[in-house]
């Protein structure tokens, strides 16, 4: 895609300015009108201090991750737009659920990690409510159709699917495999895929991506 030029970087800036005004605004009127009942109820002091609590915990929200030392919350939104970056194409299946085509291969992501806190039982690891082994086997099911449906539309062998579970909560590794299936924190996950070496071309990734989008969409 083209670069528009000065004229669109222009609009872009003047509205990320208006944007961060009006958080400005809704921040200060919220401020104040603490203070004013506060100050109503109780006394003047007793509304400066609340006024100036009420600020305190706007800064504090905006800047807590920088303080801790800890990185930004990774949603999902950001880490699809990662993977484009990267040359991924996004085709959405389900809910929560999307395949990426890209230089490194085609992946099927489940991004709903609500759904996949990791935590370590008695005699084996879990995903969520499920244990770790029937998870991955829904995962590499749902990948097989996926593959088998590329396959055949695209009409040539195209590679093997492969999922990709993104979770919550501490793994041993970064990176784990489970099998066909990957399993990682989205952030991780990314960064892994980002770097695989190449086994498709643009041009085969065009292709499989759009021929998944066709069947995805026409379900």
């Amino acid at each position: 895609m083209e670069d528009a030029g000065p004229a669109r970087r222009t609009r872009e800036s003047a509205a990320g300015t208006g944007a961060t005004l009006a958080r400005l605004a809704v921040r200060t009127l919220i401020t104040c009108s603490a203070g004013v009942m506060a100050a109503g109820f109780l006394h003047w002091r007793a509304g400066a201090l609340v006024a100036g609590l009420t600020a305190l915990s706007f800064v504090l929200v905006s800047t807590a991750p920088a303080w801790l030392g800890g990185p930004a919350p990774y949603g999902r939104d950001r880490l699809l737009r990662e993977l484009r970056l990267h040359g991924y194409r996004i085709v959405p299946d389900d809910a929560g659920r999307f395949v990426a085509v890209g230089p490194g291969g085609v992946y099927l992501l489940d991004t709903r990690t609500w759904a996949h806190q990791v935590s370590r039982g008695s005699s084996d690891w879990r995903i969520g409510a499920r244990p770790a082994a029937r998870a991955v086997r829904g995962a590499v099911e749902r990948a097989e159709r996926l593959e088998r449906l590329a396959h055949g539309v695209v009409g040539a062998p195209v590679p093997s699917v492969v999922p990709v579970i993104m979770v919550v909560g501490r793994l041993p590794e970064p990176v784990m495999r489970a099998g066909n299936a990957v399993i990682a924190r989205p952030r991780n996950a990314v960064r892994y895929l980002g770097g695989l070496p190449e086994v498709l071309t643009r041009s085969r990734v065009e292709t499989i991506a759009a021929a998944m989008a066709r069947q995805l969409n026409g379900r």
